[in-house]
């Protein structure tokens, strides 16, 4: 009732499945039910259908991060990001967070506004860590919170899981400046299965990385195969 059921409302679910704590979902919510339960209720008493979209929408996009709440439910690697739009103002709108267990990594990044923003997901905002001289105020970036390797020739790969589109960014640009991200209203990204690759002597990743331009694809090994058979591909489609 508070939320809708379109993109707010997963928006939401997507916070409450992706950060640390316990997830604690409504009875009926899942199945669109509007009732309230009592706790001395024996039975429904109101006799609603099932909204099949709004379960087939819960199975895709709030389902495959409960089954993966290890990687989202401890506080050791969380980290909270402020979001940097064009102009160098935060903008509080936009909730950025990542989490990690062992190699696997998350980030989470969410606008909840109807409006477009764009930015950077860059540093985190302050933290209290305890130190020989008393407790300190300091800060990460996102390359320290997704633990990225620097050099000129590593690249990282990592995919959405609400959109299934994959990625490609250097480690460079994103210990330098962070993460570009373009955000509608109620926009959520869920990016995951971060995966580093160091580039060959033909520079293929590089290549693809250029060629892609910061878009996604379903898959990057699909994408750099075509790129490396257009010489082929072109001819043969003319």
């Amino acid at each position: 009732d508070q939320f809708g059921k379109d993109d707010k409302y997963f928006g939401i679910c997507t916070l409450m499945a992706t950060l640390p704590g316990l997830p604690m979902f409504g009875h009926g919510q899942f199945e669109g039910f509007s009732e309230k339960y009592g706790m001395e209720y024996r039975k429904a008493y109101w006799n609603e259908p099932v909204d099949s979209a709004l379960v087939q929408r819960h199975e895709h996009q709030v389902c495959p991060l409960l089954h993966r709440r290890a990687l989202f439910a401890g506080v050791d690697r969380f980290l909270l990001y402020d979001f940097f739009t064009e102009n160098g103002d935060v903008n509080e709108d936009v909730f950025a967070f990542s989490n990690a267990l062992g190699t696997d990594r998350a980030l989470v990044v969410y606008h909840n506004r109807f409006a477009d923003t764009r930015g950077w997901v860059r540093t985190s905002v302050g933290f209290s860590v305890k130190t020989a001289q008393g407790r300190q105020l300091v800060q990460q970036t996102l390359a320290q919170g997704l633990d990225l390797t620097p050099g000129k020739e590593k690249f990282v790969l990592y995919r959405d899981q609400i959109s299934g589109l994959q990625y490609i960014q250097t480690c460079q640009s994103l210990i330098e400046n962070g993460l570009y991200l373009e955000l509608g209203a109620y926009q959520c990204r869920v990016f995951l299965d971060f995966q580093e690759i160091t580039d060959d002597a033909a520079h293929s990743y590089r290549k693809v990385y250029e060629h892609l331009g910061g878009r996604g694809v379903p898959d990057i090994g699909e994408a750099l195969k075509e790129l490396l058979l257009q010489p082929v591909l072109l001819p043969f489609q003319q």
